[in-house]
């Protein structure tokens, strides 16, 4: 809090003068500490920054009420007041490493004191607990010390407008801060200092007359002297000294409860109640909810780790109780310098991306209920009339940011697919609208998965063409050929064309051949059938396009990402497909940085200005982008799907987790070594590492990321499983990037045909079964050209049958031509009851 030059005074009470305040921030975004209760009850979920509670967000994930909660601790002989959360040294630790409860521990070994508290929600109420212990040191008691409890409120996720004051019920005064339909009120089990007969408890305005202002503003007395009762309207801040009885032991135990209601006397009952309760029982409770919940989750074949189960927990934590969304972090980036007197959004918004990224690892860890539950905040409440889902939103739905990425359009399909049909069926008209959007709309896209640019991204198109699978395999289910035909031939036609769009035989960087980050092109709009969907323009022309964040404007081809793995890990290319494996270098060559005794990262793009400033003040509209941990687990899954091993993952795994955080949050950047990135690229991108900062440790904008905790199971299962744990498997087989083993009934057919073909022609083979598409030339399966002229790929039918099928082309304006047979006959296969057959047959047209 700021400092405010006044002479303090002796008030008696009544209502603070000097309104609104100095203006507010947020917390610091990197977090120690965060947890809620496992099940619904309760709907107070908490953070933490070094050993202090920080937002407090209620009764959704997206309303944060809390700036900090934390202790000024003095001396009797008023020489000193020292502020918790800016101590030297701290620690914050699970004492149970299969629950969120904290342990956050502060020490001044100098002024001899220490504070211990545990941390954790009350499991039937909407309200906090915080468990302390006041030590004295070296020798002393806590007589020998003043200690106080200091609240910054930020109602309804705002720190402007706030009404503060001191109120009695249930024989203890509270700290009751409140706007609109919410308050929260903060009730300590020991009494509040009494002075001359008045309670020593006071609101006021931050950096006017609030309790830090008192203590150590102005003429820095370190007294407290302001007993206000009210202070309404503006930016506030609550104060209590904490009354020690005259206790002469060396330590002394007691509890907070901050409670939370729609009114001022129902959050003072909740806190109350919380106080008057076992809260012993209430802890074991809280914790036995959370072993239920990771006895649930797969170990992995034993290999999960701790770090694991905290990822899992992280994740269930952000999920709102209300209606299943999930938020994409816990606070706001560099939040210390970010305004508050608004709501700002920060990271506690819903973006549909990051939903499906750490709902998908929420399947992966076991966890299938909750990601059900996201799948219904998806579908239910954020998608649009139209189909769409908004760039991001509130947890209620409300757009927040209202862009349009055509990725957000096509992964809630694939996470519905992913759970099965008892969930999919139920919401097929919500999916079929939505994959319409993504046929109307793509594979253009507004914005790409960094939100700054519009045009072709290879992850874009990656996410729409894996969703277009899925929703056409949905469709057969729900008996809509038409629709199924519809979303494969526009999948089929992007999958065959996305590295015409966005790979580049003319670049600037390493060998030249590479998946560029984005072409800027808008849509031809011109040609026959799907000719339509192709860009004005192609990636190797001399496009230029501004990157967000101050970055700059470049040709396209000299800015590169790691977006085209995403083309893998939809199961679109193969690990070995030449377009993949010739970026890779160069993609390595641009943005890679080995981080000494940590491991490999990588940053999203040369010239990203999304990150501190390079001498290490934070980010303010532009920066530079600094390394992204979850870089490194996605190359890790690169790897497994390449070589087939588990092994060839885990240096990723032990770079991620070097790159976490102390607690074990995986964070969304960590600083780099000092260098020019691309230097010969437009005078190059320079990122510098000052002091006191150490590359390979967590920058400031906010950890953990949601996302890369996800990533972090994601990446932990595909090791022990030895293949990517969620590529889509209809995806990849279909393009011949994985197999399918047969289900019972079926036997694998190994289809290898020679033919000819022209550029721009594709070819397919159809038949008599489901399995082959039932003669719809839309809906039978492309054989891939990657040894031409043979064409490959492996069908699952109907064991003990005989079979007519047929080849076919398609060509680049979408018309089809049949193979040549005699009398325009089909070709015959009679099944085997078991086992595989291989189909070896050339074509001539």
């Amino acid at each position: 809090m700021t400092a405010f030059l006044s002479m303090p005074l002796a008030f008696a009470g009544g209502a603070a003068p000097g309104g609104p305040g100095a203006g507010s921030t947020w917390a610091p975004a990197q977090k120690s500490f965060l947890g809620t209760s496992a099940s619904n009850t309760s709907r107070v979920y908490f953070t933490g920054y070094r050993s202090i509670v920080t937002e407090i967000f209620y009764p959704t994930l997206d309303n944060p009420n809390t700036v900090d909660l934390q202790f000024l601790v003095g001396d009797a002989a008023k020489t000193f007041v020292d502020e918790e959360k800016v101590q030297a040294s701290y620690t914050a630790t699970q004492p149970d490493k299969r629950a969120m409860a904290w342990t956050a521990s502060t020490a001044n070994n100098g002024h001899n004191w220490q504070i211990s508290k545990t941390i954790f929600v009350d499991p039937t109420r909407h309200a906090l607990i915080q468990r302390t212990t006041f030590s004295a040191l070296n020798g002393k008691n806590v007589g020998n010390f003043n200690l106080y409890l200091l609240h910054n409120p930020s109602m309804n996720d705002a720190g402007a407008g706030d009404t503060a004051k001191t109120l009695a019920s249930g024989g203890r005064t509270l700290l009751v801060a409140s706007k609109s339909n919410r308050a929260s009120a903060i009730g300590v089990s020991l009494p509040w200092k009494n002075v001359g007969g008045a309670s020593m408890a006071s609101v006021g305005f931050v950096g006017v007359n609030d309790g830090w202002t008192d203590l150590l503003g102005g003429a820095a007395d370190k007294s407290m002297d302001y007993t206000y009762a009210t202070a309404a309207n503006g930016n506030v801040a609550q104060m209590g000294w904490i009354d020690f009885g005259g206790s002469t032991a060396s330590s002394i135990s007691f509890d907070v409860a901050v409670g939370f209601g729609a009114t001022e006397t129902e959050a003072m009952n909740t806190a109350n109640a919380t106080l008057a309760d076992n809260i012993s029982t209430l802890r074991t409770t809280y914790d036995n909810e959370w072993h239920a919940y990771n006895n649930a989750l797969s170990t992995q074949g034993g290999t999960a780790d701790d770090q694991y189960y905290l990822a899992a927990m992280s994740l269930k934590s952000i999920q709102d109780k209300s209606n299943g969304a999930m938020i994409a972090g816990m606070g706001t980036p560099w939040g210390e310098t970010a305004d508050d007197t608004k709501n700002t959004g920060g990271y506690h918004l819903v973006w549909a991306r990051d939903l499906f990224k750490f709902a998908n690892a929420l399947i992966t860890a076991g966890d299938t209920a909750s990601a059900a539950s996201a799948v219904g905040f998806l579908f239910k409440v954020q998608q649009q009339a139209n189909g769409r889902f908004p760039q991001n939103s509130q947890v209620n739905g409300t757009p927040y940011w209202n862009g349009t990425q055509m990725d957000q359009q096509a992964m809630p399909i694939l996470l519905a697919y992913r759970l099965g049909p008892t969930i999919y069926n139920p919401i097929w008209p919500k999916i079929k609208l939505a994959a319409d959007f993504i046929v109307a709309n793509g594979p253009w896209t507004q914005q790409e998965r960094w939100e700054e640019t519009s045009g072709y991204s290879p992850s874009t198109i990656a996410a729409e063409i894996a969703g277009l699978v899925a929703a056409a395999k949905i469709a057969i289910v729900n008996r809509d050929l038409g629709s199924a035909a519809t979303y494969m031939r526009t999948a089929d036609y992007w999958q065959q064309n996305v590295a015409g769009w966005t790979y580049t035989n003319t670049g600037p960087l390493g060998s030249g051949k590479y998946y560029i980050r984005i072409n800027p092109a808008a849509k031809s709009g011109t040609g026959a059938g799907p000719q339509v969907y192709n860009p004005a323009s192609g990636p190797d022309s001399a496009s230029s396009y501004t990157i967000g964040n101050g970055g700059g404007s470049h040709d396209q081809r000299k800015i590169i990402d790691g977006g085209f793995l995403e083309l893998v890990r939809m199961g679109i290319k193969s690990p070995r497909d030449s377009t993949v494996v010739t970026t890779i270098p160069v993609y390595d060559g641009a943005i890679k940085q080995t981080i000494s005794g940590k491991g490999d990262a990588w940053f999203r793009y040369n010239f990203d200005g999304y990150g501190e400033q390079n001498d290490g003040s934070n980010y303010n509209g532009a920066g530079r982008g600094r390394l992204w941990p979850i870089f490194s687990a996605e190359r890790g899954m690169y790897e497994i799907a390449k070589s087939g091993l588990g092994s060839s993952g885990n240096a990723y795994l032990n770079a991620v987790k070097a790159f976490s955080t102390p607690e074990g949050f995986v964070p969304e950047q960590v600083w780099g070594n000092t260098t020019a990135i691309t230097p010969g690229i437009d005078g190059g991108w320079q990122t510098t590492t000052p002091a006191p900062y150490v590359a390979g440790n967590p920058s400031k904008s906010i950890a953990p990321l949601s996302w890369a905790m996800g990533e972090y199971i994601n990446l932990l299962a595909s090791i022990n499983a030895a293949k990517v744990i969620d590529i889509p498997q209809s995806v990849c087989s279909r393009y011949n990037n994985c197999t399918i083993a047969p289900s019972a009934g079926q036997v694998q057919a190994a289809v290898n045909v020679t033919a000819n073909t022209s550029f721009g022609q594709w070819m397919y083979v159809t038949g008599s079964v489901p399995e082959l598409g039932s003669w719809n030339t839309d809906l039978g399966t492309p054989v891939d050209p990657a040894g031409y002229p043979v064409w490959a790929n492996k069908i699952n039918l109907p064991a003990n049958s005989a079979i007519f099928y047929k080849y076919y082309r398609k060509n680049s304006d979408g018309s089809v031509t049949w193979e040549s047979l005699p009398n325009s006959g089909n070709r015959t296969l009679n099944t085997p009851g078991s086992g595989t057959v291989t189909l070896s047959d050339t074509v001539s047209w």
